[in-house]
């Protein structure tokens, strides 16, 4: 969901929200500063998207103070159908802007930091090409996207971040099956950060037609969204209660505008959340496609295992320009198109020049919770819930004439583990698949009450380097993890 978006990406950069003033300006709802509001934000939007948005119907920005907007009263002598022209091999030409402020209330122990100021500001344009839809709301969706606009710049006191889609990843596939969505590059596996960038934003385009009434509607009448629909369209792992209705605000110029609002408490990755949710779109008559969605998200969330607890306002602004001529999704571009992502397409990369002296593969649900030169940490969950940390620690470089063995390793683990160190459960020496050195050794604590396991690997390169991975799990989760610490090994690279 939107604010795992910020607060994981926050994470991974080493930054954390903060308290913003003037909230209610950022949502337009003050008429003395609406106008320069909109000129402060049409700027922000130009720069990072890199262009003024002309090429977009102009009736799809029609309406963009959607929080001032009255329902007019309810017409019963006619009624409308708002049913979606949206088939297998339609190209849309989409464009999004979302800011945040946010406030965080509590932090994860060991990130604690002082409040400042923080402005967030997130840009996308790509082009969409549907490669599989159905009305049905549990039915498979997928589609194919290419990028020419993939950012966020990132202002927290004084440090600037901007994370970018690389150069050979701008081609990208959406898959959303069982309430879930998965976007991975045809290219390879994609950076942590790069993946928050553009999988955890709310309103997915492939899911926008599900917001639409089921059958025909009069102005005023009104209509539930269902959970499976909400789930999904905020990235939501579990809605506990919801009341989101949505209702047909007028028909004006063969546009359909639609307010949709409602509270919803749910979870994500295990914590809590309680949103408060506003969106407003414009259904085309006569192309009968969805063109514009707006989007006012306020939400308190509690403090989870790989995020802090936060306050956040979030502003999304979406256009879409359906059924065009391609520019680069031509039907001639052939794209390997899997009919269900395979493992290899969902690894993640981590490669951080600027602070991890390596480099590794991982699954989607390992986290960065940490990572600063010479150390990185990650947490594994399932269903929500903590199942390992990972801990990676720089070395050094050790003269290959003599090099480490079991004996000295177990020696080491001995000392900085003092009285936590329990039994040796196993222990092995072999080569990892890049062909380093490796080291393993299972350790127990003494600790009756929260009995745990540690499985430490001491890697070393044939030059030398080495780094020392730690994996810790609890003793009754051991059969659950399996062995889910060699993939992180087997690819680890030592620069």
């Amino acid at each position: 969901m939107l604010r795992f978006y910020f607060t994981t990406l926050l994470i991974c950069l080493g930054l954390t929200f903060v308290d913003v003033s003037g909230i209610e300006k950022c949502l337009g709802q003050q008429e003395e500063d609406a106008a320069q509001t909109d000129q402060t934000e049409n700027a922000l939007v130009n720069e990072l998207l890199g262009k003024d948005n002309q090429d977009v119907d102009k009736k799809a920005s029609d309406k963009n103070d959607f929080s001032k907007t009255e329902t007019p009263q309810p017409d019963n002598m006619k009624t409308y159908s708002l049913v979606s022209r949206r088939t297998t091999g339609t190209v849309d030409k989409v464009e999004v802007t979302l800011e945040a402020v946010g406030d965080v209330t509590q932090f994860l122990k060991g990130k604690e930091s002082d409040s400042n100021k923080m402005e967030i500001l997130a840009g996308f344009r790509y082009e969409e090409r549907t490669e599989k839809f159905d009305e049905a709301l549990n039915s498979p969706l997928q589609s194919v996207r290419h990028y020419n606009v993939a950012k966020a710049r990132i202002q927290i006191g004084n440090q600037l971040n901007s994370p970018v889609l690389d150069t050979n990843k701008k081609i990208i596939i959406c898959n959303i099956n069982g309430g879930q969505s998965s976007l991975f590059a045809t290219a390879g596996p994609l950076k942590d950060n790069q993946l928050l960038l553009i999988e955890d934003m709310p309103a997915n385009t492939l899911l926008l037609d599900r917001l639409l009434p089921p059958k025909k509607v009069s102005v005023g009448e009104t209509w539930k969204i269902s959970d499976e629909t909400l789930g999904p369209l905020l990235t939501l792992d579990a809605i506990d209660t919801q009341n989101v209705e949505a209702s047909l605000a007028e028909v004006k110029n063969n546009i359909a505008l639609v307010d949709v609002k409602g509270d919803i408490e749910g979870a994500y990755l295990g914590a809590a959340s309680a949103m408060d949710v506003h969106i407003m779109y414009q259904f085309d008559m006569e192309n009968r496609r969805i063109i514009w969605l707006g989007l006012v998200i306020t939400e308190s969330r509690s403090l989870g295992n790989i995020g802090p607890a936060v306050d956040l306002i979030a502003k999304l602004s979406l256009k879409v320009q359906p059924d065009i001529e391609p520019e680069q999704l031509m039907p001639d571009n052939k794209i390997n198109v899997p009919e269900e992502p395979t493992k290899e397409n969902l690894q993640l990369l981590y490669d951080s020049p600027d602070k991890g002296a390596w480099r590794f593969l991982h699954n989607r649900n390992w986290y960065i919770v940490y990572d600063e030169p010479g150390s990185t940490k990650l947490r594994l969950l399932q269903n929500g819930e903590l199942l390992s940390q990972c801990d990676v620690a720089q070395m050094g470089k050790i003269d290959t004439a003599s090099p480490s063995t079991l004996d000295s390793f177990r020696a080491d683990l001995k000392t900085g583990l003092g009285n936590n160190f329990g039994k040796v459960i196993s222990e092995q020496e072999g080569k990892t698949k890049k062909d380093y050195s490796e080291l393993r050794i299972v350790v127990s604590n003494n600790s009756e009450s929260m009995p745990l396991v540690w499985i430490y690997y001491l890697l070393t390169k044939k030059d030398g380097k080495q780094a020392v991975i730690a994996f810790v799990v609890q003793s009754d989760k051991q059969e659950t993890f399996g062995d889910t610490d060699r993939e992180i090994v087997d690819s680890f690279e030592i620069k």
